[in-house]
């Protein structure tokens, strides 16, 4: 863990303290005391999510319809521990605009087809040094990527990945 957010961490807990202690000894009705505590308390809800994104940490969202894949590391599923597996892509969203500014990291339920397009795009990447852009597939319009098993059609990748084309040059 960074120290930036043990940081973070430590002085919002001495302010939710001083708040706290605020709270207790003085006069205030009891309404407006509870109503403090509730804000606190939905603060720090608010500010875990928040420092999520800071830390860098894999979301949940779903795979952009296009994007330029950069690595993924692959957790495969283990029966004796009963881990349903992971898989976290490293990806640049591809929107109409350009790609966005930065990567960002997704976190996807372990498929064998999935684990399949990672290997074959990491083959072609190492032998040839060809790009890769993914495609999500048409099947995966879920609010989330992490779905139950039950809901995942068998036999269906969550994403495609392929070579990234040249570039269209303009006529001399």
């Amino acid at each position: 863990m960074s120290k930036g957010i043990v940081l973070l961490s430590l002085l919002y807990f001495l302010l939710v303290v001083l708040a706290l202690a605020l709270v207790i000894r003085t006069t205030l009705p009891a309404r407006l005391k509870t109503v403090l505590i509730l804000a606190f308390v939905g603060m720090a809800v608010v500010t875990h999510h928040a420092w999520e994104r800071l830390a860098g940490w894999p979301t949940r969202q779903p795979l952009p319809d296009r994007f330029l894949y950069h690595a993924a590391s692959v957790r495969e599923p283990n029966a004796a521990t009963g881990d349903p597996g992971l898989i976290h892509i490293w990806a640049t969203e591809l929107t109409p605009e350009g790609p966005a500014p930065e990567p960002r990291g997704y976190e996807l339920p372990y498929q064998p087809e999935d684990h399949k397009q990672i290997q074959d795009a990491r083959e072609r990447q190492r032998q040839q040094g060809l790009p890769q852009i993914g495609r999500k597939a048409s099947g995966t319009r879920n609010k989330s990527n992490l779905v139950s098993d039950a809901k995942r059609s068998a036999g269906s990748a969550n994403f495609t990945l392929a070579d990234l084309p040249d570039p269209a040059l303009p006529e001399k």
